[in-house]
């Protein structure tokens, strides 16, 4: 539509310059004729070179206005009159059809730019239609979590600022803790690395469901632990990927979203936040944690609760 509308507008504008010539020959032939005729009248011959073209115009007036035309005295003819007289209205003509093509053009010039909008508008849709069609495609989610136990007594036998080590079987006791509470929700997979909780699904609708769970789990880990003097502090990892992607190339990228250790935090990657942004309702809030260089600068983001 764009592409016709700008067409013919160019056959407008190209109308308008062929107007202008045909107007500006016009005003010159009434300009010479006019003096030819003066000069025919005063016997001056300046002008004798235009004999045959002056005879043309008098005898094609002759031809189609015949006995209509009458010479006046001193060799006045009429013919030139009504030829002046035709090219005067040719020149009224096509000023109003130059005033007519003017107004065409500011016309198109509008709804060409009301058409550009509409068509960017209408790819716009059709792109975002695109980009959620590719996105719903990212429907299996995996979830790290790392827990790490750190007991708040003093050691008696080393210097004030020491504090009493915590073993490994707490931190397992801790995550098989954490893991009961968790698997009552549906839909999930469970395993284990070290002290890491791996939580896998396969319907991303199940993302909010997922991490409430967490939330909830971890807020009463973390109150029966600090009444036995012990702060949890956890390392989470969310991310969501297609079928076409291997579990373990996900994991490899989530174990180094643990490395930048940035305790108690729910940190992801953008295409999560791209993915999670198509839910209705989420009962979180994304927030750019920062840029940090993994493979390349790579903007991190943190998963919020929302109040």
């Amino acid at each position: 539509m764009q592409k016709n509308l700008e067409r013919f507008k160019k056959v407008v504008i190209f109308s308008g310059h062929i107007l202008t010539v045909v107007q500006i020959i016009s005003i010159i032939l009434i300009l010479l004729t006019s003096l030819y005729w003066f000069f025919e009248l005063t016997e001056i011959h300046a002008l004798d070179f235009m004999t045959p073209f002056i005879n043309g115009i008098k005898a094609s007036m002759q031809a189609n206005f015949g006995e209509q035309l009458k010479k006046g005295q001193a060799g006045l003819d009429g013919s030139l009159f009504i030829f002046i007289a035709l090219t005067g209205l040719v020149i009224y003509i096509v000023a109003q059809l130059k005033i007519f093509a003017q107004a065409t053009e500011k016309n198109l010039k509008k709804l060409i730019i009301k058409t550009k909008q509409k068509e960017e508008e209408a790819f716009n849709i059709q792109l975002n239609l695109e980009k959620q069609k590719t996105l719903l495609e990212y429907k299996n989610i995996v979830i790290l979590v790392n827990i790490f136990l750190k007991s708040l007594l003093k050691d008696m036998y080393q210097t004030e600022n020491d504090t009493k080590k915590i073993d490994k079987k707490q931190e397992d006791a801790a995550l098989v803790a954490f893991y009961n509470l968790m698997k009552t929700v549906p839909g999930c997979g469970f395993s284990k690395d070290g002290n890491t909780l791996i939580i896998t699904a396969k319907k991303f609708e199940l993302i909010d469901v997922i991490l409430l769970k967490i939330d909830e789990s971890l807020e009463l880990l973390k109150k029966d632990y600090k009444m036995k003097k012990i702060n949890l502090s956890t390392k989470i990892a969310v991310d969501v990927y297609t079928d076409k992607v291997l579990l373990k190339d996900v994991y490899t990228d989530l174990k180094t979203l643990l490395k930048l250790n940035l305790p108690n935090e729910m940190i992801c990657y953008g295409n999560f936040c791209n993915r999670y942004e198509l839910m209705k309702n989420p009962q979180f809030e994304a927030y750019l944690k920062g840029t940090y260089d993994i493979t390349d600068d790579e903007n991190i983001w943190a998963l919020v609760k929302k109040n």
